[in-house]
């Protein structure tokens, strides 16, 4: 099985240019969720500040974390995989507080 984690920017400019934010961080939530998954399953790390995401490269699962800054841009993520059919998990701050909302995004809602 291959999973595929996801840590969203906070979107596009504009002009259609991706936000470059020159005081990111590193994502340790991709690297803790990646931890946690059981032995014999694939995890792919995407940190979209950084990466190009290729939405037709195969996977089973994606599972996306997501602030409040960064919820329009997860949806836009999820609705691109789900589009093709693979399911879409969110967690993060934003799915905690407001669960109902991420649900119309997302297969699953992980909160609490």
């Amino acid at each position: 099985m291959q999973v595929t984690f996801i840590k969203p920017t906070l979107g596009c400019m504009d002009q259609g240019e991706r936000f470059v934010d020159e005081g990111r961080m590193e994502p340790l939530s991709l690297g803790l969720l990646a931890g946690l998954t059981p032995p014999g399953v694939d995890c792919r790390l995407f940190d979209d500040r950084v990466d190009e995401i290729d939405y037709d490269e195969s996977t089973d699962l994606v599972a996306i974390n997501i602030e409040s800054f960064t919820a329009r841009r997860g949806y836009e993520i999820a609705a691109e995989y789900r589009a093709r059919r693979v399911p879409v998990v969110m967690g993060g701050m934003h799915a905690t507080l407001i669960p109902d909302e991420v649900a119309e995004h997302a297969d699953a809602v992980f909160y609490g």
